[in-house]
């Protein structure tokens, strides 16, 4: 009996031992699928943040392409803005130029039709002759002017190959303010000659000659010629 009671202690003894054991096994997570998770896991936070690396690096690498990209086309875009520019100051002294040369042909035509309709009725009619002097002594006024310009851009040294487009455009555009005015001296001793000759009109002469250009010049020469002689 003693020994039977012994064999049950030693029984239950190891049983607790046996049980102690397996209860603390348990406490070490040693199931594949959990580490396997968390491997897993790993993986993948490491592989996002290896691909939110590459994409700050291609970031910063395109915002580089950008920039320079930005700085080529700004440069680019200032060529061609001052290429088009000068192609367009280019265009408007072109058609300055051309405009000029048209009005300077347009003068050269009407002063010979304005000689050839005008100059036989010189003699026969003394106030057209009038006006004929009247229009060529002003239109002689502004050609004289067209050279005097010509002469003083000269005198300066500009060239005006090399002169600025202000310059250029400053000149051609004074040149054509010269000829319209001289074609509009034409004209208007056309019309007065042209109201005389074919419609019988009669100007009060007195007031006509005074307020001629050529009653100037008669006088400025009178004036030079006496200062001529006054300082001789």
């Amino acid at each position: 009996m003693k020994d039977f009671n012994i064999r049950i202690g030693l029984l239950c003894i190891t049983l607790s031992i046996l049980l102690s054991a397996k209860s603390h096994a348990y406490v070490i997570p040693k199931d594949l699928p959990t580490i396997e998770a968390l491997i897993a896991l790993h993986k993948a936070v490491k592989k996002d943040e290896d691909q939110a690396l590459k994409r700050v690096a291609t970031s910063f690498g395109e915002q580089s392409l950008v920039a320079k990209g930005a700085i080529k086309f700004n440069d680019v875009r200032t060529t061609l803005d001052t290429k088009l520019g000068n192609a367009h100051s280019y265009l408007v002294l072109a058609g300055a130029i051309s405009s000029t040369a048209n009005s300077l042909y347009q003068l050269v035509k009407e002063y010979k039709d304005f000689t050839s309709n005008t100059f036989k009725y010189v003699s026969k009619k003394p106030f057209v002759g009038w006006y004929y002097a009247d229009a060529n002594v002003a239109i002689s006024r502004e050609i004289s002017h067209c050279y005097k310009l010509y002469a003083s851009v000269a005198a300066s040294g500009i060239n005006l190959m090399k002169a600025s487009m202000d310059e250029k455009l400053n000149l051609v555009m004074t040149l054509k303010t010269s000829i319209d005015r001289a074609r509009y001296i034409i004209d208007n001793a056309n019309l007065y000659c042209f109201l005389i000759t074919d419609c019988g009109w009669k100007p009060d002469y007195i007031w006509e000659i005074l307020n001629s250009n050529v009653k100037d010049e008669i006088a400025n020469k009178v004036i030079n010629k006496w200062n001529q002689g006054y300082a001789g």
